[in-house]
């Protein structure tokens, strides 16, 4: 389905798409707190066990090192999750910028859509992009400019 996109849909679907990234990243979260829980309710099981056994030091310790290990990744969590509360508040204001815009003026120009983004639009299926993939992404416009449909 090779239909011709306009500029204003492009930007608008490069929207979408870190949008739709941004939903991606919080379904990770939420797998994230999912294994918290798993981990609380094994160290709760474990606890009578390690009375009977004479254990209580190694579960204390266990217990102290995943409460450790969490710690660190909530602090993670609450960081990514004010960087998505800001780039979600960015990306209304561009959508909002282009909806402006689209009205105005945007409607001779024209820039090639990032293969990545292209790829997004024509499959459903998610996949995990590295922090490398998503600066190619964002770049690719400004480093390669034409080149990856025709050669000048």
């Amino acid at each position: 389905m090779a239909t011709k996109m306009n500029t204003p849909q492009k930007v608008n679907s490069c929207l979408q798409y870190i949008d739709d990234r941004l939903e991606t990243t919080s379904e990770q979260t939420i797998q994230i707190a999912e294994m918290i829980i798993e981990d609380i309710k094994n160290l709760t099981q474990a606890y009578p066990e390690a009375i009977r056994n004479n254990e209580l030091r190694t579960h204390a310790e266990k217990v102290r090192d995943t409460q450790m290990k969490w710690v660190n990744q909530l602090h993670e969590i609450i960081l990514e999750q004010t960087d998505r509360d800001l780039n979600g508040q960015v990306i209304q204001a561009l959508q909002n910028f282009m909806n402006t815009l689209n009205k105005k003026q945007l409607k001779h120009l024209d820039f090639d859509l990032p293969a990545a983004v292209h790829k997004e639009k024509s499959e459903s299926e998610h996949e995990y992009l590295s922090k490398d993939e998503i600066e190619v992404l964002m770049d690719s416009h400004l480093k390669s400019g034409h080149t990856s449909s025709t050669h000048h």
